[in-house]
């Protein structure tokens, strides 16, 4: 049970770095690698990967990209426009802490294409899809909102079905954050805030997850008939793809398998990141999903005290370089995001009485 609001944010902050984090060395890994090297990873490893710190518990992209996103949130008090997200993007983006779609859509953003469009036409990638989360906690209680946000914000980075099933994880992020809710509520809600295909998509999974008896059970269904292989940034090579040399980085995949490898684990947030991070292929992906998702829902407080401070203690670079604070970390963005959940209470105050001053009015 989380203990309050901060710990709510917190753990979906902290549990989505977590899982980028545990899984960034495996990230293109089969499940069988994994399980043949390490048996079950649940430990940080140092890792290769061109726009990270590699050292052991260091955030990718995916969670860089998150806390741009919270930046833009916080010195803006509260939800923001493509306009407003991309103005963050242009003054503080370090274009060597993320992949190239990120860097193609800062080129775009720089030549004056419009930031609600600036998505036509890129690679076909799930960075924002993992960074999208905290426009769930600002939209806490309302994912038709959050939804809506997400979507919006998403398409400054992707096109087509990509942009749905990002909101569909915003909006999930809302059910979460929001009290009384359950790992089955969170379920039914990103199902219910998707489009047709990609409820087609979690449709797939969680029947596969139903039917499991166990996480091992569902990956090895999974990767027997669920694996998307359209990713068209490599060259489809069968043999290459199911020796796990080339693997997908679809949303059609990772959303569906991280909502999966959740409700397998019951929302369980410490075993939804284990079981996220030896799925394999997109690896850091699904892991940090799942991890914001299960962190949202139950709180820092239920997340192993040795992952949260290795994490902390592995990216204080990174703060500081955002926020230009030694002492500037997740928990302290979390407090910051609590500070914006408390004026999106006073413009809702301030539109209640607006609405009741007209409706007032009207009934007169």
């Amino acid at each position: 049970m989380r203990e309050d609001v901060e710990d709510a944010v917190y753990g979906c902050l902290i549990g989505g770095a977590i899982g980028d984090a545990l899984g960034a060395p495996v990230e293109g890994w089969t499940h069988e690698r994994i399980r043949q090297e390490y048996g079950t990873l649940e430990e940080f490893k140092q890792y290769y990967m061109p726009y990270s710190n590699t050292e052991p518990g260091s955030i990718t992209s995916d969670t860089t990209l998150r806390h741009y996103l919270c930046l833009a949130l916080v010195e803006n008090g509260g939800r923001v426009t493509p306009e407003a997200f991309a103005a963050v993007l242009q003054e503080h983006l370090n274009p060597n802490r993320v992949w190239i779609n990120e860097e193609i859509v800062l080129k775009k953003l720089s030549a004056g294409v419009d930031p609600w469009t600036a998505g036509r036409g890129t690679v076909p990638d799930n960075k924002v899809t993992a960074a999208i989360t905290p426009v769930g906690v600002v939209n806490v209680g309302d994912p038709d909102q959050a939804y809506q946000d997400g979507f919006n914000l998403a398409s400054m980075f992707q096109d087509g079905h990509d942009r749905h099933a990002t909101a569909t994880v915003a909006a999930g992020v809302a059910e979460a954050m929001t009290p009384g809710s359950s790992v089955e509520s969170v379920i039914a809600t990103m199902v219910e805030q998707s489009s047709d295909l990609v409820e087609r998509a979690l449709d797939l999974a969680l029947g596969f997850a139903e039917e499991a008896d166990s996480p091992d059970e569902l990956v090895e269904v999974l990767y027997d008939r669920f694996l998307d292989w359209r990713w068209p940034a490599v060259r489809w090579d069968r043999e290459k793809y199911h020796a796990g040399e080339i693997f997908s980085a679809s949303t059609l995949e990772v959303v569906p398998v991280a909502v999966a490898m959740l409700a397998v684990c019951d929302g369980d947030v410490n075993r939804s990141l284990v079981e996220g991070v030896n799925y394999g292929r997109d690896s850091d992906a699904v892991a940090t999903i799942a991890g914001s998702l299960a962190g949202a829902l139950h709180g820092a407080g239920a997340i192993r005290d040795e992952w949260i401070a290795k994490c902390e203690e592995s990216n204080r670079d990174f703060f500081e370089e955002l926020e230009g604070d030694p002492d500037a970390d997740f928990q302290s963005m979390a407090e910051r995001l609590v500070g914006v959940l408390e004026r999106e209470r006073e413009r809702a105050a301030a539109r209640d009485e607006q609405l009741s001053r007209l409706l007032g009015a009207t009934d007169r």
